[in-house]
């Protein structure tokens, strides 16, 4: 076998041991084969390669022998298979073709498609710019044209509702018209339908004044109602008011000034009567003597001679029922103002703050309802003017109401000129009180003025009257006291107390410090009055007697009005009551055991004990053993005789009788004490009675004290 030009012969040699060799020759350019497995097995088991490699030549011969007759036998199947090739490649050939035509087909659809889109979107963008355009267009076309059947109404119509209507539409023309006059000042409409608008404004400034000054003028009638024709009316066509505001000022003003001369007039003219009406019906509580410090033998008649008091005046110093008719009870309450005509007719008559209070009421009632409809009718959101519309309304409402508030402060100036009537003018500064409230809670400010200057009347008169209190009770205690005391509370002490209970109710919830100083002023001056007369008299046993029935008369009247010792009045008269008790305590035992007293205080003055006297130790003994029941019943029956009162009675005595316990519980320590150093002679001095005994018996005079 040649290879390479190379002829190689193998005969003759050991291969096996020969194999590195041989590898070693194995060309460069078949490298491969020395990794296939053929080769390597035949190298390796030493086959000759000339008988191999004929061998192998022979198998391919052998092969292509019988892949020819092989190729022979299905060579009409390949030619077929052939033909059937050729016409798919020719089938194939045509679908090329067609797929060739319809990707260009797709591509002229394509370019149509994006040239539609694009043509879509700029139709879209025009359709929008359009109706952007058409909105606008719309808008102001709306903005500017008045339909004119709505432009005959206001020039030649009836001004009614309908007439309303129209004016509402062509007010918002109007407004649009100043709003956008800037914006579209080249618009030719804007420049042909302004002066149209300005004539059409004018025409329907003129009709609504006419209108409205007609109205205004119907006002003129006391019978007329003025708040039915507010409601009715003015607040029912206040939009034409709102448009004079607005696009005619003059006329407006015009309208306004017409308004407030009609309507000060007939509010004066309405509160006059009113104030005249509710004078008829005064009944007068109190006048120039009527203190607290008058002396029944100083009212003197027309002829000298003595004039009682009358005794149907229970209002000037007890409040009573006043309270109830002139202030309101809570706030859920409806006050109602007195009617003239009901109360003639009934012959009634009121206490002066009852007539204040519905003078005042009225005036309230009629000035919120008059402030509310001035802050609709005159004030428009939409107005340019100088002041706020509160300010304009505050305004208004002062020129309409000042004369009406005059007539008020007049109608109190009358009444304080003449009035010693403490309680009525303080129920009038809390109706004030309670009247700013009221205000307040509907917030109505315009009343301010008029609260603060009856406030400022009331107080000083107030305070005046108080002050004349103040000095009768100084008067009564400059005169000289009679030696002889009579053991019953003088008269002051009644007027005393229900005045200073009347004040204190008045107080309750207000704590207003002038009353408080006042009330303390005079405390001071009617218990300077009671020690002026109780030091004047000889007989200490009634002046202490006549002290405490004035101190329980003060507090049996406060604690019926409820006051308990939290309030000052009541804590201040309850330890004067208590010191004086005590003092009159110590002047009973002085009387019934004096001795047992004396004793007792000089014994406990010893340093020593045994410097105590037995003898006289039991000499004390032996007279208290003797008389102390009788004393006792002595000292019940001169308490029962001195106070007409059972149950201050029974706590006095229970005050003498401790204190007399108490003296002879320490007279009975000192007994021991002395006793004791005397062990021996103990039997030679009297045993005095057990101190449990004299306990025991003075128990049976608490039983008739809870």
């Amino acid at each position: 076998m040649t290879n390479n030009g190379v002829d190689l012969v193998f005969e003759g040699f050991d291969t096996t041991d020969e194999l590195g060799d041989v590898r070693a020759e194995v060309p460069e350019g078949l490298p491969d084969m020395e990794n296939d497995e053929l080769i390597k097995s035949v190298l390796t088991k030493g086959v000759d390669l000339r008988q191999y490699s004929r061998k192998i030549e022979q198998e391919l011969n052998d092969l292509e022998d019988e892949q020819l007759a092989s190729y022979e036998e299905h060579e009409g199947a390949l030619l077929e298979l052939d033909s059937e090739i050729k016409s798919c490649d020719e089938v194939l050939e045509n679908m090329e073709r067609l797929l060739v035509n319809f990707k260009s087909s797709l591509g002229a659809i394509n370019n149509d498609i994006q040239s539609l889109q694009t043509d879509s979107l700029s139709m879209s963008v025009k359709l929008k710019n359009r109706v952007v355009a058409e909105k606008q267009l719309d808008k102001i076309i709306q903005g500017v044209v008045v339909p004119p059947a709505a432009v005959r109404l206001i020039c030649d119509g009836e001004v009614n509702e309908r007439y309303l209507e129209c004016l509402v539409e062509v007010n918002k023309r109007i407004a649009y018209m100043r709003v956008h006059s800037k914006q579209h000042k080249r618009l030719r409409a804007f420049q042909e339908i302004q002066p149209e608008l300005d004539r059409l404004c004018y025409r329907a400034s003129f009709k609504l004044r006419e209108f409205l000054l007609d109205k205004i003028n119907v006002l003129r009638s006391l019978n007329s109602n003025a708040h039915v024709l507010q409601s009715s009316i003015f607040l029912k066509y206040r939009f034409f008011n709102h448009f004079l505001i607005e696009r005619h000022p003059e006329a407006a003003v015009e309208v306004r000034d017409s308004y407030i001369h009609i309507m000060r007039q007939y509010y004066l003219d309405h509160f006059e009567t009113y104030q005249r009406g509710l004078m008829k019906l005064e009944r007068v509580v109190a006048d120039k003597v009527d203190v607290i410090g008058m002396e029944e033998s100083n009212k003197l008649s027309l002829f000298g001679a003595a004039k009682p008091v009358p005794r149907d005046k229970a209002n000037v110093f007890n409040l009573g029922a006043r309270a109830s008719s002139a202030l309101f009870e809570s706030e859920d309450s409806s006050p109602q103002a007195i009617v003239l005509s009901i109360a003639s007719d009934a012959n009634e008559k009121y206490t002066f703050e009852a007539l204040f209070r519905s003078y005042s009421l009225a005036l309230v009632d009629n000035a919120t309802t008059e402030y509310e409809f001035i802050m609709q009718f005159f004030v428009s959101p939409k107005a340019r003017q100088r002041i706020t519309g509160s300010d304009m309304a505050r305004m208004v409402f002062s020129h309409i109401f000042d004369p009406s508030m005059r007539v008020g402060e007049q109608f109190l100036k009358t009444y304080l000129e003449t009035t010693y009537d403490a309680l009525g003018v303080l129920l009038c500064v809390r109706i004030m009180s309670q009247l700013a409230s009221e205000l307040q809670r509907r917030q109505v400010p315009v009343l301010d003025s008029y609260v603060n200057s009856m406030n400022m009347l009331l107080w000083p008169r107030f305070q005046a009257i108080l002050d004349g209190h103040i000095e009768s009770a100084k008067r009564l205690a400059s005169y000289k006291a009679k030696s002889k005391i009579d053991i019953q509370p003088p008269a002051i002490v009644r007027r005393y107390a229900e005045l200073a209970s009347s004040l204190l109710r008045l107080n309750q919830g207000y704590d207003t410090h002038v009353v408080a100083l006042s009330l303390a002023r005079l405390r001071t001056e009617v218990q300077a009055y009671l020690t002026h007369i109780a030091d004047g008299s000889s007989d200490k046993h009634a002046s202490l007697v006549y002290l405490i029935n004035s101190y329980d008369l003060l507090l049996t009247v406060l604690y019926e009005n409820g006051f308990s010792e939290r309030e000052e009045e009541v804590s201040s008269w309850k330890q004067e009551f208590a010191t004086t008790v005590m003092a009159f305590a110590e002047s009973e035992l002085e009387k019934h055991f004096g001795y047992l007293k004396l004793f007792v205080v000089d014994a406990e003055r010893q340093s020593d004990i045994a410097q105590i006297s037995a003898d006289e130790l039991g000499r004390t003994a032996s007279v208290f053993n003797g008389e102390w029941r009788a004393q006792i019943s002595a000292i019940n029956s001169s308490i029962v005789q001195s106070f007409s009162n059972f149950r201050t009675g029974t706590e006095i005595l229970h005050v003498v009788l401790g204190q007399l316990i108490i003296y002879y519980t320490r007279f009975h320590s000192l007994y021991d004490k002395r006793i004791a150093r005397r062990a021996a002679s103990a039997s030679e001095i009297c045993q005095p009675v057990g101190v449990q005994t004299v306990m025991v018996d003075i128990k049976k005079y608490r039983r008739g004290v809870n």
